[in-house]
C-alpha cells in the first residue's frame, strides 16, 4: 500500500473534497483581484488621458476664440461738405397761351425759338360766331339807347312815370354791358405774348379749331418762356434742411460741361418740410444771359454745407440686422460690445454717425458676422487715430 493511499485511508472523504474546493476558490479570487486591478489601472490611465486632452482642447479653443482685429476711432466732421441733388432747369417765367374764345386760326406769326416782346402778336383768330353776336348786340344797344333818351324827354314833360323811365334805363344799361362783353371777346381774337421771352412750343396751324380755356395741353396755342434767367427746384433731405438759407451759393453742373459749373444762389425756401417726402423745397436762380443753358435741361445742384460736430466712420465698420445698424466696439476689458448707431449722411467710403458713439471709442474694422457680445479680442495697431 502506497503513501497516498495510506493518507486517504487516514482522512475522511468529505474533508478531502472541501480542501480541494477551497484551493480552487482562492485561485479564482486572486485571478479576479488581478483582473480588477488591471481594469482600474486602465480606467485611471484613460481618465488621465482624457483630462489631458480636454485641457489641451480648452486651451486651443480659448486661443482660437480670441479674435485678432483692427480698430478705428470715429473722426470729427469732414469739414465743409457738399450735397448734390438732381434737378431740371426752368425759365424764370413760363406760360402756356390759351385762347379766350372759340374760333379758327386765321394766321400765326411766331414759331418755336423766335423771341417775342410783351404784347407782341402771336396769332389771330377768326371768330364769326362772336362777330355776329356783337353785331346783334350793337343793334340792340342802339335801340335801347334811343328808347331811353325818348323816355327821358317824356319824363321831363311828366308824360311817363319814373318807373317806366327806370325800366328803359335798365334795358339800355344791360345792352351796353352785353355789347362791351362781346367786344372784349373780339379783342381776344388777338393772341399776344404775356412777357418778353422766346416761343418754346407751337401747337397750332392755320385753320386749326381752338376752344376757349385750358382744357388740356393739346388746347394750348403756344408756350413762351423767359430764359435770360433760369431757376430750378431742389428737394433737400430733412437732415440737411437747417443748413440751407436764402442767398447761399449753389454750383450748377450740366452733363454736357461737368467741369465748368455755373454759380446760382438760393432765392427762397418753402420754410417747411414736406411730410410726404421729408424734404425741403428750395428754389435756386442763376443768370443765363448767353442762353447757354436751356429750359428742361437736366443738371446737378451742389450745395455747400457747413462743418458739423457729427462723427464719421468708414463704411466697412458697420453691421446691419433686423434691428438696424450697429458697430462692434472693443471695451477696456478687451471684450466686444455690440453698439447700435444712428446713421446720417453717406459720403461714399465714410458715413456720418449721428448717435451711439464717442470720439474715443475703438470700432472694429470688417467685423465678422459671427461676432458675439462679450467675445475677447486681440487688437492690432489702429488704422486711424482721431
Amino acid at each position: 500500500m502506497t503513501e497516498p493511499r495510506h493518507a486517504r485511508q487516514g482522512l475522511p472523504e468529505l474533508h478531502l473534497h472541501h480542501s480541494r474546493r477551497g484551493a480552487v476558490a482562492r485561485k479564482a479570487r486572486v485571478a479576479a483581484l488581478v483582473v480588477v486591478v488591471l481594469l482600474l489601472a486602465g480606467l485611471g490611465r484613460e481618465l488621465l488621458a482624457r483630462r489631458a486632452d480636454a485641457a489641451t482642447l480648452a486651451k486651443e479653443a480659448e486661443r482660437r476664440a480670441v479674435l485678432t482685429v483692427s480698430v478705428v476711432s470715429p473722426a470729427r466732421g469732414r469739414g465743409d461738405t457738399t450735397l448734390t441733388l438732381p434737378s431740371t432747369l426752368q425759365g424764370i417765367a413760363e406760360a402756356q397761351i390759351f385762347a379766350r374764345t372759340n374760333g379758327y386760326i386765321q394766321r400765326w406769326l411766331k414759331d418755336i425759338g423766335q423771341p417775342v416782346k410783351k404784347g407782341e402778336l402771336l396769332a389771330e383768330l377768326d371768330i364769326p360766331d362772336i362777330d355776329k353776336q356783337a353785331q346783334a348786340a350793337q343793334a340792340n344797344f342802339a335801340l335801347a339807347k334811343t328808347a331811353y333818351l325818348r323816355w327821358k324827354t317824356l319824363r321831363a314833360q311828366d308824360a311817363v312815370s319814373q318807373q317806366e323811365l327806370d325800366e328803359k334805363e335798365s334795358a339800355y344799361r344791360q345792352t351796353e354791358a352785353e355789347l362791351k362783353r362781346l367786344r372784349d371777346l373780339q379783342d381776344f381774337a388777338r393772341v399776344v405774348a404775356p412777357f418778353d421771352g422766346i416761343v418754346t412750343r407751337r401747337n397750332i396751324d392755320t385753320g386749326s379749331l381752338v376752344n376757349a380755356g385750358n382744357g388740356g395741353a393739346p388746347q394750348a396755342l403756344f408756350a413762351v418762356a423767359r430764359i435770360d434767367q433760369l431757376h430750378l427746384y431742389a428737394y433737400v433731405p430733412q437732415a440737411q434742411a437747417a443748413a440751407i438759407h436764402a442767398g447761399q451759393k449753389v454750383d450748377i453742373r450740366s452733363q454736357e460741361a461737368p467741369g465748368r459749373p455755373l454759380t446760382g444762389k438760393v432765392a427762397r425756401t418753402a420754410g417747411a418740410i414736406d411730410p410726404a417726402s421729408r424734404t425741403l423745397q428750395v428754389e435756386v436762380t442763376l443768370a443765363n444771359a448767353d442762353h447757354g443753358l436751356l429750359p428742361g435741361q437736366y443738371v446737378d445742384a451742389t450745395f455747400r454745407l457747413p462743418k458739423g460736430d457729427a462723427l464719421t466712420l468708414p463704411t466697412n465698420t458697420l453691421q446691419f440686422n433686423g434691428k438696424g445698424s450697429r458697430v462692434a466696439l472693443v471695451g477696456a476689458d478687451g471684450k466686444i460690445h455690440l453698439q447700435p448707431v444712428l446713421l446720417g449722411t453717406d459720403y461714399g467710403h465714410e458715413v456720418e454717425i449721428r448717435h451711439g458713439l464717442k470720439p474715443g471709442d475703438k470700432v472694429i474694422v470688417n467685423p465678422p458676422d459671427a461676432i458675439n457680445e462679450g467675445q475677447p479680442v486681440s487688437v492690432v495697431a489702429p488704422l486711424r487715430e482721431e
